[in-house]
């Protein structure tokens, strides 16, 4: 049996609480969480996400781009689709179009390979992409044996049932 190696709470609080600033448009009290985390782990690509992100929304665009890419590359579909998308606009913003154009066409790929639609919502002065999933479910129900279906629910529930004496008589008005 594989032993999959315990993640300190700490460093999964620090985590959650970087996520939270982000959300909250504060990329600087995020990058202070994520700079105490000494081993993310089994958690480095979500850490490495966290960390580009951070880096790019306080418009450190080249040094965001290792971390994105790293996140990029560990993700699987379709969370990978996030951090291709980012690097896209730090590759724009640090002039390598190319790249740029390569990642943006990346997350799109991914977006549409797992049908899943990115848009963004105004939350204060940021930007937050909201992914929106399509589920379809199939409910399959069967027939009840008839001797079952005469005792409904309410029956069973009403038979096994306590009565409380709350000293409080209902005919009484």
């Amino acid at each position: 049996m594989m032993m999959i190696p315990r993640i300190p709470q700490k460093t999964v609080r620090r985590l959650i609480a970087a996520e939270g600033y982000l959300e909250l448009g504060m990329p600087h009290q995020a990058l202070r969480e994520l700079d105490k985390v000494t081993d993310p782990g089994s958690l480095t690509a979500s850490f490495s996400f966290l960390r580009g992100e951070s880096l790019k929304r306080i418009g450190r665009f080249s040094e965001a781009i290792k971390p994105l890419q790293y996140a990029a590359d560990l993700l699987p579909i379709p969370h990978s689709q996030l951090p291709w998308k980012s690097l896209g606009a730090c590759y724009r913003e640090s002039g390598q179009s190319d790249l740029a154009e390569t990642a943006e066409q990346t997350a799109d790929e991914i977006a549409s390979e797992a049908n899943i639609h990115l848009r963004f919502e105004p939350l204060g002065s940021q930007y937050n992409p909201v992914v929106h999933h399509e589920v379809h479910l199939t409910i399959n129900f069967e027939p009840m044996p008839d001797e079952e279906q005469a005792q409904s629910d309410e029956d069973i529930l009403l038979e096994n049932e306590e009565t409380e004496d709350f000293g409080i008589d209902p005919e009484i008005e």
